[in-house]
């Protein structure tokens, strides 16, 4: 009997949708996403979201998006936004951050902040503390953290740390631990770290590397190359590296080379830097050098001095000046300092 009534139910709000209405359309759209049938979901929502039903423009900007048609979908999410839907503001905030337009980003979160949106309040929070307006942020990550959002906590913690706060900051993070967060096992160890505490700091590592996180794997590896436990630092150096992460296949890279196995050295580079890894590319460049070419080495300086790091410019004006290159090695040379000072301390 209830499959009977199911059918009826699907037939009377088809027959509702079929005669234009809106609410009935959005419920088509949903009944066929959740049966799997993307293109008449699409059909339906699309039908809804030009008669003006504003969830149903979020719901076929999803759909766009998953079928590739990422144009399309940034249009529907901002026909959602400008309706005030709170999702398609942090669909389109997330694609206005991805293309590097960080004010449209801040404005979009802002405005889904404002509805009470705790994933839009955490991303506002995080842009402004990236920002360095972090009086700003912590309003708006105090609240994503009060209401149990881990990524807030995780950033809330740093403000807090930036401020002198070190012990408050270190509650959030055990808070975010505490609810499945591992990424605060990092900060955790690396706050351990900076008070000298490498006990704990290891701890922390290997409770966040133990439950498979990426970038407590690579700095439990970092700890343990540091002190010498070279052999258990590559196992998890690999591991991490066989994750995608390009620091670890870096570190692979400088063991590699301490063992004087170039070769290998030079082959973890390349995938390091093909994975995004700047210091990867000085590296490679003073693996040519050593070798004597001296065009791929500056080659190396070049490409990851163009990208702004420090080590980079340093190397490539060294070389410029050995061969004669003064004016562009200043220029170089200018730009570092300029850089050193700009930096965040390295914590």
């Amino acid at each position: 009997m209830p499959g009977r009534l199911k059918k009826f139910d699907e037939f009377f709000q088809r027959k509702a949708a079929e005669g234009g209405n809106v609410v009935a359309m959005a419920r088509m759209g949903q009944a066929m996403r959740e049966r799997g049938e993307a293109a008449e979901a699409e059909s339906w929502y699309r039908k809804a979201a030009m008669g003006g039903d504003r969830v149903s423009m979020t719901a076929l900007a999803h759909l766009l998006a998953e079928r590739g048609a990422q144009e399309e979908a940034e249009r529907w999410y901002h026909e959602a936004a400008l309706a005030g839907e709170p999702h398609g503001m942090q669909h389109l905030a997330k694609s206005c951050e991805r293309r590097g337009k960080r004010d449209d980003a801040r404005h979009w979160y802002g405005e889904a902040a404002r509805t009470g949106d705790l994933p839009s309040m955490a991303a506002l929070g995080r842009l402004l503390r990236e920002d360095g307006r972090g009086g700003e942020a912590e309003s708006w990550l105090r609240q994503a953290a009060e209401a149990g959002f881990t990524g807030a906590m995780i950033d809330l913690g740093i403000v807090l740390r930036d401020r002198g706060q070190a012990a408050e900051a270190a509650r959030w993070w055990r808070s975010a631990v505490q609810a499945g967060d591992l990424a605060a096992t990092c900060q955790l160890g690396r706050q351990a770290e900076r008070l000298g505490r490498p006990g704990d700091a290891e701890s922390w590592y290997r409770q966040g590397a133990s439950g498979g996180h990426v970038e407590a794997i690579t700095r439990l590896g970092l700890l343990l190359h540091r002190r010498g436990d070279v052999d258990e630092a590559e196992n998890w150096y690999l591991e991490a590296a066989e994750r995608g992460d390009p620091a670890a296949m870096t570190n692979l890279g400088v063991l590699a080379r301490n063992r004087g196995d170039e070769g290998e050295a030079a082959a973890w580079y390349r995938k390091a830097a093909e994975h995004g890894s700047i210091p990867a590319l000085t590296n490679l460049g003073h693996l040519a050098e050593h070798r004597e070419d001296l065009a791929a080495a500056e080659q190396w300086f070049r490409r990851a001095a163009e990208t702004g790091d420090v080590q980079g410019m340093l190397s490539l004006a060294r070389m410029l000046r050995a061969r004669g290159a003064a004016h562009e090695a200043e220029l170089w040379l200018a730009r570092a300092e300029s850089a050193q000072d700009d930096r965040e301390p390295i914590v």
